[in-house]
């Protein structure tokens, strides 16, 4: 049998030729769950910064997230416009951004920061840059919120369907809003071919927001099979955010957070194996958050070792590669190196699907490029 060298692709004459020397190509890392401006976990510390000492931090978390290999972030709420917009436009170098800018939440709920003696909020946001949370108590209320944050742009609606970890007046087991009110954001969502995404945990909760018609459930720590078999019935993603948990659960006393809100985190972090499994087993779309936050925010990638646990090494990258592109409707454009789509690339030293937590240490991603730019290269 007779072997023939395959006919090279006729290039322009002003190509680059890269030779990634035996290391492994493919899709640009995504991050379906990232805070690029909560650069502090308490708020009061964030309200001491200057405003360009805060987006000067937040350039930092945008340019180590690029390094790391992500190409595409959806930020879940607190970065505002202005990012993606230099983002867009050239001014800096850093993964492409999706926004969703305010999230939505009732009085009370998980993004109510004000502790129980508070009337106002301990931080009010900086239009283009810091975007806080919007309190809504009624149908109206929602639709109207949701309609100022697709004015500005946001890639999704963020909704707080219930209790979280880092709020002060609320629990994990809450079930918040009602399934009217979501509808009225879900529906604004879609006349412009978006969509809402749930924070909740509890499987009546998951339920209330899958009735409402929101496109994906983030965290879900205590999803069950009733739950589960709603959310494949109506097509709606999954998005388990397991570093977070981790991590906060492991420093957050050191980070000054207080112990009532450990016990929540640490309640979560029990659920989080289960839920993937739970999910796995019903067959959901499985994407990839790591919710990570102030100094923890360099830890992405730590989100793709805790999937492979559970899925694999090759669903876990899937997961933030494929199915997270199809998450933001981008499946034709990002996620899988093929010809047409855009060139979001990266070049790893290792083989990931031997050792996916190679992918851990930034300087092990050599290359990065981004619209076929290259932002970052190290060969």
């Amino acid at each position: 049998m007779r072997v023939t060298r395959a006919t090279e692709p006729d290039l322009p004459r002003d190509a680059t030729r890269i030779d990634c020397g035996g290391r492994t190509l493919m899709p640009g890392l995504t991050d379906a769950h990232v805070h690029a401006a909560i650069v502090e976990i308490d708020p009061a510390k964030a309200r001491r910064e200057a405003p360009a000492t805060l987006a000067l931090r937040i350039k930092d978390v945008l340019e180590q997230t690029l390094d790391a290999g992500f190409t595409t972030v959806r930020d879940a709420f607190g970065l505002d416009w202005g990012f993606a917009q230099a983002i867009a436009r050239g001014l800096l170098r850093a993964p492409r951004v999706l926004f969703t800018g305010s999230c939505l939440t009732q009085t009370g709920g998980h993004g109510d920061w004000r502790e129980p003696h508070e009337e106002h909020p301990p931080i009010e946001g900086i239009s283009g840059l810091i975007a806080t949370p919007r309190r809504c108590d009624s149908p109206d209320e929602m639709r109207r919120a949701a309609r100022e944050m697709l004015r500005t742009g946001a890639h999704a609606i963020k909704i707080m369907a219930g209790g979280g970890c880092i709020s002060p007046t609320d629990e994990l087991e809450h079930t918040q809003f009602t399934v009217e009110e979501m509808a009225a954001a879900c529906y604004e969502a879609r006349t412009v071919e978006k969509i809402a995404m749930a924070h909740v945990y509890t499987p009546q909760g998951i339920l209330n927001a899958v009735r409402a018609g929101v496109g994906s459930i983030e965290h879900g720590n205590f999803l069950d099979e009733e739950s589960a078999a709603a959310m494949r019935a109506a097509g709606v993603h999954f998005v388990p955010t397991l570093t977070t948990y981790e991590l906060i659960s492991a420093f957050g006393e050191s980070q000054g957070i207080p112990r009532h809100m450990l016990e929540k985190i640490n309640k979560a972090r029990a659920g989080g194996r289960r839920s993937l499994e739970v999910a796995r087993a019903a067959g959901l779309k499985i994407c990839s958050g790591s919710d990570v936050l102030a100094s923890m925010q360099p830890a992405k990638a730590m989100e793709l070792s805790l999937k492979a646990a559970v899925l694999g090494a090759q669903a876990a990258i899937l997961s933030a590669t494929r199915t997270n592109a199809e998450l933001f409707g981008m499946a034709d454009r990002i996620g899988t190196v093929e010809a047409g789509k855009l060139a979001d690339l990266i070049v790893v030293d290792g083989q990931p699907l031997d050792d996916v937590a190679l992918l851990q240490n930034a300087q092990n991603v050599r290359l990065v490029m981004r619209d076929g730019r290259v932002m970052k290269r190290t060969l």
